[in-house]
């Protein structure tokens, strides 16, 4: 009969390294997973939030916001796409909006699998996220805001007759 002393370890050791290895490969590409996720969030809201404000005036404003959200979560700003889109006039980035109007950024990103050679590839993971906000115009103002002064309202006048006097 052998000595089977020490066994136990040794398959615990090989069989941890083997769980170990997929989990901390998981764990990576979660991490950047979550990483795209919260930049391509970031970039999109706040693009759209300074778009819809002012389009014309805030593009390169807008573009600073997306440049920093990926940096700050350790992302090439390069490899990310930007669309905007408006609705319904497809035009809204020019000087005269109307009001009523929507803008949309949408940004998308690819992340590669962690470990692999050549970047993403066909074997990255999309990310995508997108904002709509409605754009403040200069179109049409409901009533009365357009400066001039509404008829003002009369109000109802007060009862000549004495009010009764208690006990």
């Amino acid at each position: 009969m052998r000595d089977e002393r020490g066994s136990a370890t040794l398959e615990f050791l090989g069989l941890g390294v083997l769980l170990l290895v997929p989990i901390s490969y998981g764990t990576l590409t979660l991490v950047g997973l979550e990483q795209a996720t919260l930049a391509s969030e970031i970039a999109a809201r706040n693009s759209a939030r300074v778009l819809a404000a002012n389009a014309a005036a805030n593009e390169a404003l807008a573009q600073a916001h997306l440049h920093h959200a990926f940096t700050d979560h350790g992302i090439d700003p390069a490899e990310a796409t930007i669309e905007t889109r408006c609705h319904p006039n497809p035009n809204c980035v020019a000087e005269k909006v109307t009001a009523g109007q929507s803008i949309t950024v949408t940004v998308r990103i690819q992340v590669p699998l962690p470990g692999l050679p050549g970047g993403a590839g066909a074997l990255g993971i999309p990310v995508e996220a997108s904002a709509t906000y409605p754009q403040a115009g200069t179109g049409p103002q409901p009533v009365g805001a357009t400066g001039q002064t509404a008829p003002a309202a009369t109000a109802p006048q007060a009862s000549e007759t004495p009010a009764p006097e208690g006990p």
